[in-house]
C-alpha cells in the first residue's frame, strides 16, 4: 500500500480519471463549435446586426435537450463523485474505541502535541506527556524535537499498525494540520474539538512532513513538524 492509504489513492486516480474526460469534452467541443459556427469568408451574418441584443441569446439556436445534457450530466457525475468520497471521509471521522488519543493544539505558528490527550480537562492546553505506552509497555508514542533546515521544529513519532485518534483544537487562529504522506487533514477551530483517526501503516515507516494548510498570518509557510512512523 502506498503512503496516504489505499482509499487516498483510489479516490485520487478516480478524480483525476473524470477529470481528464471532462477536460477532453469541453476541449473538443469549443474546438467543434468555434470550426463549425464561425462565418465564411465573403459571407454576411445569419442575422440582422441592427437588431442584435447583447446578453439576449438568440431564439432560433435554442436547443432544450443540449441544455438538459450539459445540466443532468455534470449533476449526475458530481453525485458520484461525492458518494465514493463519502465512505472514506465518514472513515476518517469515526470513532475508533481502540484508539490512543493523541492531542495536537495549533498556534501561530507552531504545534503543540501531547501523547495522552485524554488525560486533560482544558480542550486547548495539552499536558506534554512526551512518552506513551501500551499495556504491553510497548512504546506507541514519543514527543520530541528535530532539526530541519536549521529549524527546531516538533517530532511526533507513532508506531505501525497503531490506531490513533488525533484530537486537535487550536489557541488562537483556525489551522488546519495536513498529515501529508497519509493524505488527511482537519480544521482546528479555537474553542471546538476535531478529530482525525489513522492506523500507520508498514509502508509508511519512515519521515514526513505535517503542514498548515490554512492560511494563519506571516509565517504560515513555516508552521511545519515532522510525523515519523517506527516498526
Amino acid at each position: 500500500m502506498e503512503a496516504g492509504g489505499d482509499i487516498f489513492w483510489y479516490l485520487f486516480d478516480e478524480f483525476n480519471f473524470w477529470a481528464v474526460i471532462v477536460l477532453v469534452i469541453v476541449v473538443v467541443w469549443q474546438f467543434h463549435n468555434s470550426l463549425k459556427y464561425r462565418s465564411p469568408d465573403g459571407k454576411s451574418l445569419a442575422y440582422d446586426s441592427d437588431v442584435f441584443v447583447p446578453g439576449v441569446f438568440p431564439e432560433e439556436n435554442d436547443n432544450m435537450k443540449m441544455e438538459l445534457t450539459w445540466t443532468i450530466v455534470p449533476f449526475i457525475l458530481i453525485v458520484y463523485l461525492t458518494y465514493i468520497a463519502w465512505g472514506p471521509i465518514d472513515e476518517l471521522w469515526t470513532a475508533d474505541p481502540d484508539a490512543h488519543e493523541i492531542g495536537i493544539v495549533a498556534n501561530q505558528w507552531y504545534w503543540d502535541f501531547d501523547c495522552v490527550a485524554d488525560d486533560n480537562d482544558d480542550n486547548t492546553t495539552f499536558g506534554q506527556q512526551t512518552e506513551a505506552y501500551d499495556e504491553n509497555g510497548n512504546l506507541i508514542c514519543q514527543i520530541s524535537t528535530i532539526d530541519v533546515e536549521g529549524q527546531t521544529k516538533p517530532l511526533l513519532r507513532v508506531k505501525a499498525g497503531q490506531s490513533y485518534g488525533f484530537i486537535m483544537t487550536s489557541n488562537d487562529v483556525t489551522h488546519a494540520p495536513f498529515f501529508l504522506d497519509w493524505g488527511i487533514k482537519e480544521d482546528t477551530t479555537p474553542g471546538i474539538e476535531t478529530r482525525l483517526y489513522h492506523t500507520p501503516s508498514v509502508d509508511e515507516i519512515g519521515s514526513s512532513l505535517l503542514m498548515c494548510t490554512e492560511y494563519c498570518g506571516k509565517d504560515h509557510g513555516y508552521m511545519t513538524a515532522v510525523v515519523e512512523v517506527f516498526a
